[in-house]
């Protein structure tokens, strides 16, 4: 047994409703698309209000451990899952994301070759080009952003750092923890192979986005009162003002000649949520 194949994984899945997706996330992590890999468990956690992936998970998937999670958003419902893992490292992966072969053994391969660094992040990439702004990917091909879609992180040091915040029932709890990282200078390394392959989703408010508008406001405020160090990164009115220009000058462009229109009013939506979010900036400046 070579030294990558000892490293034993708990790729930790969370899940809300999305039977169907989940079934598709853990074929992707059989042994045989993982190429073999043997040193790892798969725990899903569930904040499902139905059963349907609980009896999926225990006809279809008997190896694999399910567990309720703690119904207060997605960083409760990923604790939750590393509070039963077993294993040094932890993967993240959501339940609407493709593990591709070698996943694991790239991950195995980062670890071993990269002796000190304690978080690795993935690639994740989109199934196929955009076909309207109103369908999102959290594409990640070059690294930084360290979303927890597809992130590997030591157990210990997670459990050092309290895991991921729990205040942050929506989103942010991935930008919190890396921001954490960084105060504590912890390195991370992107690593390519160990892609997963995020559909497009839709961003209406139909099908499984369960997510409430203008989300992202009040996820920022949290966020900013918590690091105030955080204002000049992620707290400047100039920030949000670039990314309504680019709205106008780029996004639209595109979503108009290459897409045809299609989805047009969920870009207008976001550019107005942009605009809502310097008026709130400026407000907590003061």
């Amino acid at each position: 047994m070579s030294v990558k194949s000892k490293i034993f994984f708990s790729v930790v899945i969370p899940t809300y409703e999305r039977p169907d997706d989940l079934r598709i996330c853990l074929n992707s992590l059989s042994k045989e698309i993982q190429q073999g890999y043997q040193s790892y468990e798969i725990i899903v956690s569930d904040d499902s209000k139905s059963d349907e992936s609980r009896k999926m998970v225990e006809k279809e998937f008997p190896d694999v451990s399910w567990g309720k999670g703690k119904q207060n958003g997605p960083a409760g419902n990923r604790n939750a899952g590393v509070g039963r893992a077993k294993g040094e490292w932890i993967v993240f992966l959501d339940d609407d994301c493709i593990a591709q072969e070698g996943y694991l053994n790239a991950y195995a391969k980062a670890i071993v070759t990269n002796q000190g660094i304690l978080v690795f992040e993935g690639r994740i990439f989109a199934d196929r080009p955009r076909k309207t702004w109103a369908e999102g990917c959290p594409e990640n091909e070059h690294g930084g952003m360290l979303w927890t879609s597809n992130l590997c992180v030591n157990r210990k040091l997670f459990i050092e750092m309290g895991g991921l915040d729990e205040k942050f029932k929506i989103a942010y709890e991935d930008v919190d923890f890396a921001h954490r990282l960084k105060q504590r200078r912890i390195s991370s390394i992107f690593v390519s192979d160990a892609a997963v392959c995020h559909p497009w989703r839709t961003l209406r408010k139909e099908g499984n986005n369960w997510k409430p508008k203008s989300y992202e406001i009040k996820s920022l405020q949290i966020f900013l009162k918590k690091h105030p160090d955080a204002w000049n990164e992620h707290g400047k009115k100039r920030i949000y003002l670039r990314n309504l220009l680019r709205m106008i000058a780029k996004d639209l462009p595109f979503c108009l000649f290459n897409l045809g229109g299609r989805g047009i009013d969920v870009l207008f939506s976001q550019a107005l949520t942009t605009a809502k979010t310097i008026f709130t900036i400026r407000n907590l400046d003061q």
